[in-house]
This record gives structure tokens, sequence and C-alpha cells, in this order.
């Protein structure tokens, strides 16, 4: 049997044993339950990610019982140990059938057990998170930072920081004020990041991280003259690294060359953690073409490029775009930089490769030296259609889930982001499914098909619908405390007809 890292109320983690060639039964009445995730006002919403597990000792005197729950949609299993005869097993997939069943070790070596004489099914719920704020629309939302617009990305800080910044968190993000276009840095307002409340609010901090050199204006032709990988600064990942790696920040991002394509890269921080100082030269921000460009202080290191690049070119893409970096960050937000951590992003292609989908998530695997984009055959790149701004979020071991808006836009092109129907859904993945069962492989994820349905409440617990829910982009999710019970989203939320702002929303039933 598959183990996989859950938490269980008074179990143990475990791998079993090998199973009697025969075993006797017993009626241990075994049932599967569905439990309270939590409540909005007077409405309760059931668990999306535990089940509650009961049954019936047997007369005989019992060492252990060796619970295994087995998921409806991929045929992944649990394993869990315990001497009670009632547990709840968390760390599930979301809107998921699973199926339990039970045997009772009657010796340590469980060389003598009992099979309970029925197998018992339940299912998680799927997922509702619930607007910060007050009200039933993005009007009356939290705004985190005052001057937010899009492409939130926050990192936590824990003692590994220094005394200064432990217990803080940082928020990067892309402001409403066109003179600081690009990658600001904002700090948490009050509070330590263990706080829901503390994280709502954050004040921005002007003078450093990456402005736009060049502007791109709807309808008018994209003007960066020059020579640069970097014109137009979109899309940011912050990453801090385990001092084996240098330590510092990695601020990885997507950019617009002054060729007109999208590639990823990432500039490492000047001033160690603190993470705002990304500029070799005398300034404390990037700002000009020429910093970016051959001899200046802000020249990126490309790690995703395209056809025709001499460096990590990719020949099936044209652009590579929208990304975030998995890695294992339940504990401890620090990358060492190990083979295995993986990068999911939106993948254009170039003859001849093509696809039937502008949203196309390919995956590039860290091998401890580059990044690499995983292909098909033919040298072309895997990918899951009709994905767009995928967010993988750790779910503890080689565990996964990724949220993704589901957007079925033509290879015609993209309408308009803000008003495109794609509701959010999220996906799991699993690296016992192929490959290294320690790492992420594109084979690892479900497939889009399989994907579970993620509803949006407002403040005051109504529902948003799919048109509202369309309304949110380039969002992060995460848990504070690495506890699941607690989770957020910083995303991008747009008013009609308004300018979209970064709010904030927390899971209602984990």
């Amino acid at each position: 049997m598959h183990c996989i890292p859950v938490v269980a109320l008074l179990s143990a983690l475990f791998c079993a044993s090998v199973r009697p060639a025969e075993a006797q039964t017993w009626a241990a009445g075994l049932a599967v339950a569905s439990i309270e995730g939590g409540r909005v006002g007077s409405t309760a919403y059931r668990s999306s990610s535990r089940l509650q597990v009961s049954w019936t000792a047997p007369a005989e005197a019992v060492h252990r019982y060796v619970l295994t729950l087995t998921d409806g949609v991929t045929g992944a299993s649990v394993g869990v140990e315990t001497a009670e005869t009632r547990l709840t097993v968390s760390g599930l997939k979301s809107a998921t059938p699973h199926t339990a069943a039970l045997r009772a070790c009657l010796d340590e070596a469980c060389a003598t057990s009992l099979e309970a004489d029925a197998a018992a099914s339940g299912q998680t719920a799927e997922e509702y998170w619930q607007v910060r704020g007050t009200g039933s629309s993005y009007t009356g939302a939290t705004r985190i930072v005052t001057d937010g617009n899009t492409y939130p990305y926050v990192i936590l800080y824990g003692a590994w920081a220094g005394a200064a910044l432990s217990g803080k968190a940082q928020l990067y993000y892309n402001p409403t004020i066109a003179t600081e276009k690009g990658i600001k840095i904002a700090e948490l307002s009050s509070g330590t990041n263990d706080s829901v409340a503390a994280l709502s609010s954050y004040r921005g901090v002007s003078g450093f991280g990456l402005l736009r050199a060049c502007e791109f204006r709807p309808g008018q032709p994209f003007s960066c003259p020059g020579d640069s990988v970097a014109g137009l600064v979109t899309t940011t990942q912050a990453v801090p690294l385990d001092l084996s790696m240098g330590g510092g920040i990695r601020l990885f991002f997507e950019a617009m060359g002054t060729d007109q394509r999208t590639r990823i890269m990432y500039l490492d921080s000047r001033d160690g953690y603190v993470g705002r100082d990304f500029n070799g030269g005398a300034k404390t921000i990037c700002n000009t073409l020429a910093d970016y460009s051959a001899g200046g202080g802000c020249v990126p290191e490309v790690i995703v490029g395209v056809g025709g690049d001499t460096l990590n070119g990719n020949p099936g893409l044209s652009n590579a775009r929208q990304f975030k970096v998995g890695y294992p960050t339940r504990r401890d937000w620090r990358w060492d930089g190990a083979a295995g951590a993986f990068m999911v992003m939106t993948a254009e292609f170039q003859p001849p490769c093509s696809s039937n989908s502008f949203f196309n998530a390919a995956m590039a695997i860290w091998d401890g030296i580059r990044w690499g984009v995983q292909t098909d055959a033919a040298g072309c790149p895997k990918y899951l259609a009709e994905v767009q701004a995928p967010m993988p979020v750790h779910m503890g071991g080689a565990r996964y889930k990724m949220y993704f808006s589901h957007n079925p836009i033509p290879s015609t092109g993209m309408a308009n982001p803000l008003s495109d129907i794609k509701p959010l859904k999220v996906i799991y993945a699993d690296g016992g499914v192929a490959g290294d069962p320690a790492t992420i492989d594109f084979e690892d994820w479900e497939q889009v098909a399989q994907a579970r349905e993620v509803h949006l409440l407002w403040p005051d617990g109504s529902m948003a619908d799919a048109v509202n829910e369309s309304q949110l982009d380039d969002y992060v999710m995460f848990m504070p405390t690495g506890n699941p019970l607690v989770q957020v989203m910083y995303s991008n939320m747009a008013v009609p007809g308004q300018v979209p702002f970064i709010g904030m929303a927390v899971l209602v039933n984990p």
C-alpha cells in the first residue's frame, strides 16, 4: 500500500505490514461520515478535507487497527494506524468519494488479524472560500494594500530570517500608481503572520523592487527599443532561499522582452532576507531599460526561455507566462534547491508544436542545475489544456493541490480576462502516481476533467455566481501556520467597470 501523510486524531502514520493469506472477519459496523468544516452565520459547511471513521471493536484483544482509505478518483490510498475505534482522517482531497477498509491486528507483527466484514464509503465536500470585508459584492471587499492592483504574492518569515523579520510577512504586487508599475513591495502593517486579521493589512514601501521599463497600452503597438528580456515585468513569486543556496530572496518573475516575447527569469536580493533590493548597482530599485540590459544592475537570469533562445531556450515555446514554483512550504518557506521542485506555467506554442487552447499549463522540473520543460515524444511541451493562472499548494510530503481558472477559450485567442467565464477549480498530484515517488512529474497530476469545483461566498455569506467567481485572477493560496485548518487566498478582484484591486478570502471548510 502506498502511504500518504495525513493528520489523524489519536493516530500515527504507517505502512501496512504484509497481509496474511487468509483472515477472519468480524461485524465491525464500519462507517464513514463527513464532519463540519466551518460555519458562516448559521450555515454549516461540511469539511472539504476530513472524514470521520468509526467501528465496533471485536471480542478479541486488539493490538492496533489498520485503516485504509482509497479515493474514488485516482485509486490512491491513505493508511492510518490507531488503537482507537473512532478517528478523523485529514489531508484528503475535496469533493472526493473515499472507501474505507479495516483490519484489526491481534499481535504486534499483525501475523494474526481480523478483517471488517464490510467496507464503508463517504465523501468530502467541495471547497467554499469567503471574501473578507462586508456586503455581497467586491465593492465591500477588504483591500489588503491601498494601492494594490494585480499579481499578489506573499512570503512568511520564520525564525530563520532573524529577529527583526521573524513572524512577519511581505507582499509583492503590481500597484495602481502608474509610476510604480511592476513589482512593488509591502510590509505587514501590524501583528504576526499567524493571524488572519493581521494578514489582511499591508503598507507599501516605495523605492525598491522592479519597475516596468516599457509600457503596454491596449490597442497600441508594444514599443520598447533596445535589447533586453525584461522590458515589461508582470507576474512574480518571491522564494526565500536556504543558507545552502546562499540565503536571501529569489524573485522569480515573468517579463516581456524588447522582442515582444515573454520568458520566466529571476533576480536574487542584495539585502538578504529583507528581500527588497534587487539592483546590483548603487540604486535600490530596478526602473530603467538600462538596468535590465547588458551592463546594468538588474540583468536577470532567464530560466525558461523560448524558441530561438541560446540560453535555456525551448523550441516548442513562443511564450512562457503566469507561472508558480512548487516546493515544500508546509513547515518552512525556504527552498533548499534540491532536485525535484517543479514549476507550472501558462505556455503558448510555436510550430511544430500546437494546442487546442489558448491557456495551457506546462511544467518544468528543477534537476538541481536547470529548469527542464517536460516534453512529449515529439519534443513539444506536455500540457493541461484550458488551465489559466495555475497555483500549486503544498499538502505535505510529495502531495500538492493546484488551483486554476478553467478557461476554455478557443485557439483563436483570448477575449478579456476580466470578463471571461473561468470558474475556479482544483486538481491534485501525488508523487507516487508516476516516476520518482518523492517528486512531482507531469503525469502525477489529475486531468482537468477530474477537477473539483471551488465556490466563493460574499462577506455576508451569500453565494457569488460564476461571473463573480471568474473575476478572481493571479491568486496565491497559502497556509499561514502550516496547518491546513487555516488557509488564505490573496487575489486580484474586479468590480465591473473599475480597476482591479487585491483582496482576500479564507477557506471556510478545511
